[in-house]
């Protein structure tokens, strides 16, 4: 039980830490303008509009490689099934990506396209998770 906790506390912070590192990566490859106020709507809604899509890209790896090693590493350390960290570590994102969907307007295609990320993420390390657990004919 202990086990499980710790490793659903391992796969939120990886998944929030790789969110982080992902989208400073971006903002270093395309930097925001210094004199934008992010609280007045009006000039998000400017600044969202002329964004290259290379800068939306990254928002959306972002997003997707957070859920994937969030997932990975929750079934690593927890040494047992990965689907209750793809669940936890997928709701979250996709919860915090919706809100900000919602919030911050976006391109349609990148509406459509982030969450569906977020899922094929969430799925694809159910999947590979099992390769990182040794077999059951190998002792521990």
């Amino acid at each position: 039980m202990i086990r499980k906790l710790v490793a659903a506390v391992v796969a939120v912070i990886v998944t929030l830490l790789t969110i982080q590192v992902v989208e400073v990566l971006g903002h270093l490859v395309y930097p925001p303008p210094a004199d934008i106020e992010f609280g007045d709507p009006d000039q998000v809604r400017e600044f969202m509009s002329s964004l290259p899509v290379g800068s939306i890209l990254f928002v959306g790896a972002a997003w997707a490689f957070g859920t994937l090693l969030g997932t990975l590493a929750g079934a690593l350390v927890s040494k047992s099934n990965p689907l209750p960290y793809a669940i936890v570590v997928g709701g979250l994102v996709l919860a915090g990506s919706v809100t900000m969907l919602l919030i911050i307007p976006h391109p349609w295609w990148f509406t459509v396209a982030a969450p569906l990320s977020i899922i094929a993420a969430a799925i694809l390390g159910i999947y590979l998770a099992p390769g990182l657990r040794p077999s059951a004919d190998t002792e521990e």
